[in-house]
């Protein structure tokens, strides 16, 4: 079965990082359901996770996971973008990649607000 909206985890590895709550509501308002894990301190503790939620992709904050999780997309928030290798600068970028295309810009208020 095929999902109608994408799933992705948000974890925040090795502590709290604000831009967990930030990206998540991007995340949201691009249409995607999202699963804020909290603050995590293992690898072993994200892929537990990963495996009960069943995402489609897994973003990571705070740090950088060595675990490779099958079939699921990670990425990151970070200093210097690299979308290449899954690491991006802001939310919008991220919700960009996920999606495929964005509805709005990160200065728009959201569907939910127009």
């Amino acid at each position: 079965m095929s999902r109608a909206r994408p799933r992705v985890l948000v974890v925040e590895l090795g502590g709290p990082d604000p831009r967990a709550v930030a990206l998540g509501r991007v995340l949201r308002d691009e249409g995607m359901e999202v699963v804020h894990a909290g603050p995590v301190d293992t690898d072993e503790q994200v892929a537990r996770i990963a495996e009960q939620e069943d995402p489609d992709a897994v973003g990571v904050l705070g740090g950088e996971l060595r675990t490779s999780l099958k079939d699921v997309r990670v990425f990151r928030l970070g200093e210097t973008a690299d979308p290449a290798n899954g690491v991006f600068e802001t939310p919008g970028e991220v919700a960009e990649w996920l999606a495929g295309g964005r509805s709005h810009t990160p200065g728009t208020p959201s569907d939910r607000v127009r």
